[in-house]
């Protein structure tokens, strides 16, 4: 039967063009993207908290530092890396965190005091 259709034969790219114009399309109009930034971010967030809590901080870190990169004033982001790394006994690093953390939160006191504690 050649006049069967194989697949990567006999493929039409202005109909499949046209085709996946008309899926893309509602009316006449482009569909939002139901992803926006923040929900990715969220996504992230809840993920790295999952990691914190399984006590896997290498990867749970890598996801903070993400959230902080795209929101650099994400409180509870620089909160749960100063808690990993005071649990870890990093003092170093948690005294880092907490001066980014000052720095870009500078409305939240919490994170003046926690550094002042360390010392």
């Amino acid at each position: 039967m050649s006049g069967e259709r194989k697949i990567g034969e006999n493929f039409d790219e202005k109909e499949a063009a046209d085709i996946f114009e008309k899926l893309r399309n509602v009316e006449g109009k482009t569909k939002p993207k139901k992803d926006s930034k923040f929900k990715k971010i969220a996504d992230i967030m809840n993920e790295a908290n999952y990691l914190k809590d399984k006590c896997e901080f290498g990867e749970a870190i890598q996801l903070y530092n993400q959230v902080i990169f795209t929101l650099p004033d994400s409180q509870k982001a620089y909160e749960a890396l100063a808690e990993i790394y005071r649990k870890q006994g990093d003092v170093d690093h948690e005294k880092e965190i907490l001066m980014k953390a000052v720095s870009s939160c500078k409305d939240n006191e919490g994170f003046k005091k926690r550094l002042n504690d360390i010392g």
